[in-house]
This record gives structure tokens, C-alpha cells and sequence, in this order.
């Protein structure tokens, strides 16, 4: 009989879920094959590993049709895959900021690699086999994979001539094709393998502004291996690669364009012009007009919420802020949203339009749809190499250099606002510049039959210089021009009313006369005048945590200036390269150097025929250098609260004009008129904000971290096919900064794990059934958490704390069946119950039940500070099930049609530590279907596929936005149904 593709190559391997491949036997029965890997950096059967790892082939990814992440987390158990990261069994990087690293390793070709991005985007053609390593790598696989390790292999070259070559044509007019082509230079000497992929896919979410459809593909690859045995006992492998992308952009850290939910419904706020919520007096229906300005007045046609204080519990009844009314602290923040069709306008039809495109529930794939200004782009340059060097010294010693290198450039163009408007907008552009070296040594030894010795030393560089800027792209007077009352700003003023000081801005630091405007690097380059100044010191931030950045007295790392617009003239407020970004609000630059050293040793004790030995230690030390700058659009002053208007009296005759809010652009006379019912009718001059004022901050750091960490394992040959395991691993992530954040906290410490975890491998009924089965428990120290806080520069942000503790602990289990000569039946299933276990007080200003406009800021005032303890871990679900099939047809002729069918569920996830509803991310499934004809000779193929067939939409990550943006939530989603056919040919394989 004719073994199967399926049957006939290695499919899935794991300590937890069975990699295979099978033979046909006397008996033409199938059997489970032993497969190799190199999870532990040399050949092993994955059956004999102590480690929870799953593995596929190249093979299986093509029978099963996993071009990307989201195909490959369906088959590993309590691992979820963001567009960027990874997490596995709720360990991994909850937060994207440049100065931390991942909790889960890349590894290619044994290289290390901080982007999962740069090692998935080019799919997984022409890969040898795919390694997923669960739980703490603590010795050979030691940085910075405290949650796990990801490793990909690629094929090698030949001596034999082979090439091949795919072709994927699809719906949303999707188009791939791959090639290879690998064979001799020098025969038996030097081989090389080259290989290509270009895929193209219009957008998957429906664009309902102007531009194309969000979410599409524009990639193209291409990788040159070599391989040259130089003697007998020495070999050299070389890979390099070469990958753009250029496509419309869906959403990912920091860009949710899927709106799930605002001010805590399914609906935007088209309403009100400014954000913020004030308190009303409802006891006096009848109130007179000329009561209209006052905070508390009732808006009658205007909606009413209702909220409860939290410090004392009782009822507080408030409506939205006025425009030109009612003061905010929001420096200038207008919601695109109520100005759709005009400022301060927004149609019926067009609320009706937005609202279609909120998903508080379920999402089906025929429903999504984003609204932005047309400009999301993403642009991916990235090439890297990956060098090995072999040498078997003797029989009993192998030694072995890896090299390598990765180079990426990467921009951005999102839409922050999730409008089309062309009255208010804020684009956001980044652009990250990023340079890996690392080297590593390893040396394989053995002592005798029964002992030997992995050893090695590992040495890493990453240089990365990342600048992102907030722009209006529909120039927003504001913005792009100067504050025309500044002429009446000076330094003589500020005596006149005796230099008052608000927010620690002392009025003559705000002199529109002799003093040049902040840039990106003004407060830099007042370090260096002023330079040994205590607040320009390195580490400065982080020795004096709450040391405000606006104290009373001026730090020399603080530049503040009147504001006199960006009209794209000033080469200081402009990105190099990509877009104009004229009309800024915030634009950063950030530097960092890591350099890192590790030794370790790990060795391996066959004490008897029964029982095996492991221990391995690693000694790991990482330097951080870091800085950041940052340049922002502020504002201050115009409280209507102040009796005196103190500030205001700078500003000559406009005070009793527009003494409401204190203007914000040229000629600020914009008187406000309340309409019969207290309504204000706002124009562009007369809005909640108050004296604009440039300002720039500079932070240097540096800090080095030193860790030993490491693992013991007792291996228990219960028979021949039967391992069980007991062990106990650490894991450590570095320490690092909040940049951008400009958080009061500056640093975080180091991330520690201890994993304890039990292990069971077998395989029975001759070799037909394959059960794998774990159970662990995380001691989790000083988790890098997510949460909110006070920000330097004023406001809230969102910043990266230490959580003290928390536990883990959870079960997998993966099986495969041969159930008959045409029917295999493979599955997985992970549990994994976790939370904080010791307190840790953060206040959720992203949550919608306790504005800071009606409680107050960050402070326990009020009670507004949540305990997370108790609560589930970012990013874990906590029941996660694969279940698949296959069954193959052997056809008249010799050639056979297999049909594949894939069940995945995953569980609720949630994207903060408050396990908030409005930024869960529901339990989705998926089911996927394929057919597929082989023809006799095998080199030939034809497929049909048919992937998310209930068109359920899933969230791959959330966004939570504070009340400067409408407590709006947006989130990154998954694939809707995608169909299409393949084609594949092969010569020589």
C-alpha cells in the first residue's frame, strides 16, 4: 500500500504533544517514528528530552497550511502569539517599550533574536522544523527566556540537485508563491540552497474612511544558504536573508483600529467636542440661562451618567464637559469623533456609520471594519545572517561557533484618533533603527559512556535608536501655528504679577521674548551647558524616583518655551525620512545599548539503565545604556477656577474676553455663546484647554544586572518507550526603563522565575499511540506588569511596574493516534489557572467606572488605587484545546487525497492586570478544512483549503486608552474566513 504524505513524515513533536513520522511495517501497519531534535543545542530524540517542547517539520506546516503565527499557536498548548511576542503559559512580554526585553527567546538557526516579527513575517517556507521550548530555559538557552524558547530551523543545502515550487491564490485577492532551488558547487565540498517568497493579500478589515482596506500583505524574502564541509571533521553553515514589507497596516502594540468598546459601550461618542466629565445640579429643572457657564449646570438634552465615588459610595450624576466651558486638564485633546462631517459636527448618518464598526461582543469576519485617514502603512527592511561552525576535535569532543547578525528598519504610520475626520486628527509615525551582533562558543564533551558536559559562552550587542512622532496630518491650527498672544508675553510681564509659578512653570520661562522654542533635543543640549547638573546626571530619574520632571525650581533636564507652532519649517520637529509631520503634539527619540555575557554548563549522568542526572548552571550579566528625549505640545493656566486669573493677567487686554479657557490659537477672541438650553457652541478658538507651552525632556540611564540561574532534572526510564521526568528550573529577564513613558517609575528590576514541573512521555499499542502529559508549578518574582501612573511631564501614562509575586501552575496534554492505516487523530489541551499573589496598588485611569475628572488623579485619594492581587496574569487563557484529524483516500493510479480537518478554542484572555471586561479578549474558535491530491510519483500537488469557516473573529491584543481619548479600547484581531487553492511542485526531493 502507498504511505501517505502524512504518514510518511514527521508531523508534531513534543515532551507534551508527539512529533512523528511513520513506517509501513511487514504488516503494512503504521508506526510512530523517533524524531530528532536539538532542543538542548545538540541531536536528541525528542522522546528522551526532559523538556516540554513541541516541534514541527517543515512538512507538517505545509500539510496543515501554517504560513504564520496565528496558524502556529494553534498547535502549542498555553502559548499566544501577539503580532510582535509571544507568551507561553502566561510568561512572556505584556508591554512594548524599548527598554525591556522579550520573556520568550527566537532562536534561528540557534541565533538569538529579540523580534519574533523578523523570524515569522517571511513565513515558514523551506524550514527544516520549528521548536517550541514551554517553560524557563535557565542554561542553554538562558537570555532573556524566562517563559520559553521559539527555534527555527532551515533547511540545509544539498549535494543532490532538488528545487520546488508553491503558488497560493486565495480570497481578499490574496497571491503567494515560493521557490527553491539547492544543489552542488563543489561536489561533496560546498552546496548551496536558495529560496524565495512573495506574498500579497489586500486588507481584512474594511476601511470606512478614505484609503485601502487595513490589515493586508507585501512581503517579499529571499535567503542564500551554504554549506562547505572543509574536511571531514570540520563543516561551515551560512545563511543570509534578505525581507521587505510594505503593506496596509492592521493593528498591533500600541495601534488598536478595531474599536471594541468606548466610555465602556458599543458606541463611539460623536457628542461631545472635548473630553472629561463634570458633576451636575439636576435638583432645579428651571435653572436661567445666565447660570449656563457654571460647572454644574444641567444640559438638558445632553445624556447624564451616572457614577458612584469611590471613596465615598454615593451617586455622582454628571454629563460631559463643555468645549469652551467647562476647564480640562487634557492639553488641548479634541474627540475626532464629534467632528465627522464639520467642527463640532457630526451627521446622524456618519454616527450611525461609526457605531456599525464597534464590536463590544463577537466579531464575525463579514462585519469588521476600522475608520482611519488612509495613511496607515507598514515598512519592514531587515536582513540577517546566521553563521555555525563545526569541528569534531575527536569522538568525544565537538566544538562549535555560531555567529550572528540582524539588522531591521521598521516604520509605522497608525491612526490614533480611529476617525476619518479632516477637522481633528493625530497620526502616529515611528521609525526603529535596530543593530544585533551575538557570538557564542559551545563545547560537547564526554567524559565517559555515562557522563557528559555542554559548555559555552555567549556574547550579544543590540544598538537600537527609535524616534516616533504625534502629528495632525490636517494641519489643526493649534498646532501648526503660533499663539498669537505670546506677543504679549515677556519676561517684563512676569514681574508684574510677581513670576508666578503653575505646574512648575514659572511665567518667565514661558517669555515669548529671548528665548527660542523647545525641540526634541533642548533640554539635551541644556545637559551639556549646564552639565555636571545633578538633574542631568544618569541614573537621576531612576535615584530620585518622585522627583517631579515640573518641580518649583527649573531642573536643566526640563526646556520649557512659549509656543510658536510647527509648520514643518524647523528641522528639529521633523522626521528624517518617511512622512510630513508638520503640526506635532509629542514626538521622542530613544537610544539604547545592551551588551550582554553569559557562561554555562550543563551535565548529563546516566546513573544506571533506569535513571539519568541533570544539572546545568548559567551565569548571565546584562548592561543597559539608555536615553530618551522628548518634545511636546502642553497646556496650562486658563482655569476659570482661579478667582484672580492670575496667570491670564500675562495676557493683556484678551483676559476678559476669553477668560473661560485662556485661547489656544491666533487671535484667541473666540468669545463662547451658550445656546437656550446652556449648550455652548464652541469654535476652533474657544475650547477647554489653556496656554500653550512648549516643553523638552532628556533622561540618560544605565544599569547592570547579574544573574545565576539554572536546572536539575531526574530522568526515569520507566521502560523502553516510557520516560517520566522531575525537575526544577529558574529563569531571569532583565531588568529595564520606562522610555517614552516619562513615568515617575523610571526602572524596573529584574524578572525571576522558579518552574517546578513533573513530566510524562510515552508510546504503546505498538507504537500507534503517542501521549505526552505535564504538570507544573511558576513561583513568579517581580513581574514586569503594565499599569498606569503619574507622568513626569504631567497627566497619566502607562509604564511598566514590578508586581511582586504570583503563581502559575498548570496541566498539558497532547496525544497522537494512528487509529487506522488511513486515519490519524492528533490533540492537545492545556489548563492553566494563575494570578498575583501579593499586593500591588495602581489606579486604572483607562477604566471607565472612576473618570480622574470627577475623582481626582492617581493618588489613594479616594480610594481610586486597585489591588491586583488576586487577579489572572496578562495574557494566559486559562483553558486552551486543539483537536485535529486527518484521513487519507489512496486513489486508482497510485496517487491519494488526504483531507485534513482543525478545531482550536481558546479561552478568555485579558489585557490588563484589573481584568476589566471592557479589554478582555472573548474565547474564540476556529475550524479549518483541506483537501489535498498527490500524485504517485509524490513531487506533485494540488490543494484546496477552507481556514476559519464559522468566520469568527478573534482579539489578538488590546489597546486601553484613559479619558484623553474617550476611554476608547481598540484591539488587533485575528484572521476572518480565509479560502483559496495551491499548487506545488518538486524535482529531486
Amino acid at each position: 500500500m502507498k504511505i501517505s504524505r502524512l504518514g510518511s513524515n514527521v508531523l508534531i513533536a513534543s515532551a507534551i504533544c508527539a512529533s512523528f513520522s511513520t513506517t509501513a511495517i511487514a504488516q503494512d501497519k503504521r508506526s510512530i517514528e523517533e524524531v530528532i531534535i536539538t532542543a538542548e543545542r545538540k541531536e536528541a530524540s525528542i522522546q528522551d528530552t526532559s523538556i516540554s517542547i513541541t516541534a514541527f517539520t517543515g512538512d507538517f506546516m505545509d500539510d496543515f497550511g501554517i504560513r504564520n503565527q496565528e496558524d502556529l499557536q494553534n498547535f502549542v498548548p498555553a502559548m499566544t502569539i501577539q503580532p510582535y511576542d509571544a507568551t507561553v503559559r502566561g510568561v512572556g512580554r505584556n508591554f512594548r517599550a524599548l527598554g525591556g526585553d522579550p520573556g520568550v527567546a527566537t532562536y534561528q538557526n540557534g541565533v538569538y533574536s529579540e523580534d519574533l516579527l523578523t523570524a515569522t513575517a517571511g513565513t515558514f517556507w523551506d524550514v527544516e522544523r520549528v521548536e517550541v521550548l514551554r517553560g524557563p530555559q535557565g542554561t542553554l538557552y538562558g537570555r532573556n527566556a524566562v517563559g520559553g524558547a521559539i527555534n527555527i530551523l532551515y533547511k540545509q543545502p544539498t549535494y543532490e540537485s532538488e528545487w520546488a515550487f508553491k503558488s497560493v491564490l486565495g480570497n481578499f485577492n490574496t497571491e503567494e508563491y515560493y521557490g527553491m532551488a539547492s544543489g552542488a558547487l563543489i561536489e561533496d565540498v560546498l552546496a548551496a540552497r536558495v529560496n524565495f517568497s512573495m506574498r500579497d493579500r489586500d486588507g481584512v478589515i474594511e476601511e470606512i474612511g478614505n484609503g485601502d482596506d487595513l490589515d493586508g500583505l507585501g512581503t517579499r524574502n529571499i535567503a542564500l544558504s551554504l554549506k562547505w564541509d572543509v574536511a571531514d571533521n570540520i563543516s561551515i553553515d551560512f545563511r543570509h536573508n534578505d525581507m521587505e514589507i510594505d503593506r496596509s497596516f492592521g493593528g498591533a502594540n500600541g495601534a488598536g483600529l478595531v474599536v471594541t468598546n468606548e466610555q465602556g459601550l458599543g458606541q463611539r461618542d460623536t457628542f461631545s467636542l472635548v473630553p472629561g466629565f463634570r458633576a451636575i445640579d439636576q435638583s432645579d429643572p428651571n435653572r436661567p440661562i445666565s447660570e449656563g457657564l457654571s460647572r454644574d449646570y444641567w444640559v438638558q438634552s445632553a445624556p447624564v451618567y451616572n457614577f458612584t465615588d469611590p471613596a465615598t459610595g454615593e451617586l455622582v450624576v454628571a454629563q460631559n464637559s463643555r468645549a469652551g466651558v467647562d476647564f480640562g486638564d487634557f492639553n488641548g485633546t479634541q474627540n475626532a469623533a464629534a467632528s465627522l462631517d464639520g467642527f463640532n459636527y457630526t451627521s446622524p448618518e456618519s454616527a450611525a456609520r461609526y457605531n456599525e464598526c464597534v464590536f463590544p461582543g463577537d466579531i464575525k469576519g463579514d462585519d469588521v471594519c476600522a475608520a482611519t485617514n488612509g495613511l496607515n502603512q507598514e515598512i519592514f527592511d531587515q536582513r540577517a545572517t546566521q553563521m555555525t561552525l563545526n569541528w569534531d576535535v575527536s569522538e568525544d569532543l565537538q566544538l562549535k561557533y555560531i555567529y550572528g547578525y540582524n539588522q531591521l528598519s521598521y516604520q509605522r504610520t497608525t491612526d490614533d484618533d480611529n476617525t476619518a475626520s479632516e477637522f481633528h486628527d493625530r497620526q502616529f509615525y515611528v521609525n526603529h533603527e535596530a543593530d544585533y551582533t551575538s557570538h557564542e562558543f559551545q563545547a560537547f564533551y564526554n567524559f565517559s559512556d555515562t557522563l557528559s558536559v555542554t559548555s559555552g559562552i555567549f556574547f550579544y550587542d543590540a544598538t537600537i535608536d527609535q524616534r516616533g512622532d504625534f502629528y495632525s496630518s490636517v494641519d489643526e491650527a493649534r498646532l501648526l501655528n503660533a499663539y498669537v498672544d505670546n506677543t504679549a508675553l515677556s519676561a517684563g510681564a512676569a514681574a508684574f504679577i510677581g513670576a508666578p509659578s503653575l505646574e512648575g512653570i514659572s511665567a518667565s520661562n514661558l517669555a515669548f521674548q529671548g528665548r527660542e522654542m523647545a525641540t526634541l533635543y533642548s533640554a539635551k543640549n541644556s545637559c551639556n551647558v549646564a552639565d555636571p547638573a545633578p538633574s542631568c546626571a544618569v541614573n537621576y530619574a531612576v535615584d530620585n524616583p518622585n522627583a517631579s520632571l515640573l518641580p518649583a525650581s527649573r531642573n536643566d533636564n526640563l526646556y520649557t518655551s512659549a509656543w510658536y507652532g510647527d509648520n514643518g519649517t524647523n528641522a528639529d520637529l521633523d522626521v528624517k525620512h518617511g512622512p510630513n509631520t508638520r503640526a506635532t503634539d509629542l514626538l521622542y527619540a530613544t537610544q539604547t545599548e545592551r551588551e550582554a555575557f553569559a557562561a554555562y554548563t550543563q551535565g548529563v549522568w546516566d546513573i544506571n539503565e533506569s535513571f539519568t542526572l541533570t544539572a546545568g548552571i548559567r551565569y548571565a550579566k546584562d548592561e543597559v545604556t539608555a536615553e530618551e528625549n522628548l518634545f511636546r505640545y502642553s497646556e496650562t493656566g486658563g482655569d476659570p477656577g482661579d478667582p484672580n486669573n492670575s496667570f491670564l493677567a500675562l495676557y493683556g487686554g484678551n483676559v476678559g474676553i476669553n477668560a473661560v479657557n485662556g485661547g489656544l490659537v491666533t487671535d484667541a477672541t473666540g468669545a463662547v455663546v451658550l445656546d437656550a438650553e446652556g449648550q455652548p457652541t464652541p469654535t476652533p478658538l474657544a475650547t477647554n484647554g489653556g496656554i500653550p507651552f512648549a516643553l523638552s525632556v532628556y533622561r540618560p540611564y544605565n544599569r547592570v544586572d547579574e544573574k545565576f540561574t539554572g536546572r536539575i532534572n531526574l530522568d526515569w526510564n520507566v521502560d523502553d518507550n516510557t520516560l517520566m521526568y522531575f525537575s526544577a528550573t529558574s529563569g531571569y529577564r532583565s531588568g529595564g526603563y520606562n522610555l517614552v513613558f516619562f513615568s515617575e517609575t523610571a526602572a524596573y528590576d529584574p524578572e525571576e522565575l522558579l518552574a517546578w514541573e513533573i513530566g510524562y512521555k510515552s508510546q504503546f499499542m505498538d507504537d500507534t499511540v503517542q501521549l505526552n502529559a505535564s504538570a507544573y508549578f511558576y513561583d513568579y518574582e517581580t513581574i514586569h506588569t503594565v499599569v498606569t501612573e503619574v507622568s513626569g511631564i504631567g497627566g497619566q501614562t502607562n509604564s511598566v511596574q514590578e508586581a511582586p509575586g504570583a503563581e502559575i501552575m498548570g496541566i498539558e496534554a497532547e496525544l497522537l493516534w494512528l487509529a487506522t492505516d488511513q486515519l490519524t487523530l492528533g490533540g492537545n489541551f492545556s489548563y492553566t489557572p494563575s494570578e498575583y499573589t501579593e499586593d500591588l496598588f495602581a489606579k486604572d485611569t483607562a477604566g471607565f467606572d472612576s473618570p480622574d475628572s470627577l475623582f481626582g488623579g492617581l493618588t489613594n485619594e479616594g480610594n481610586q488605587e486597585q489591588n491586583i492581587k488576586g487577579n489572572q496574569i496578562l495574557q494566559v487563557p486559562e483553558g486552551k484545546f486543539t483537536g485535529w484529524a486527518s484521513y487519507n483516500f489512496p486513489l486508482e493510479g497510485g496517487s491519494n487525497l488526504e483531507v485534513f480537518g482543525v478545531y482550536t478554542w481558546i479561552d478568555e484572555v485579558y489585557y490588563s492586570a484589573f481584568e476589566s471586561k471592557t479589554e478582555v479578549a472573548e474565547a474564540y474558535s476556529r475550524v479549518d478544512f483541506r483537501a489535498t491530491w498527490t500524485s504517485k510519483e509524490g513531487n506533485m500537488s494540488i490543494g484546496a483549503f477552507v481556514n476559519n469557516i464559522t468566520d469568527d473573529v478573534g482579539i489578538l491584543q488590546v489597546l486601553r486608552n484613559s479619558e484623553e481619548e474617550n476611554f476608547r479600547n481598540g484591539a488587533g484581531t485575528t484572521l476572518p474566513r480565509m479560502f483559496g487553492v495551491e499548487f506545488s511542485y518538486s524535482m529531486g526531493m
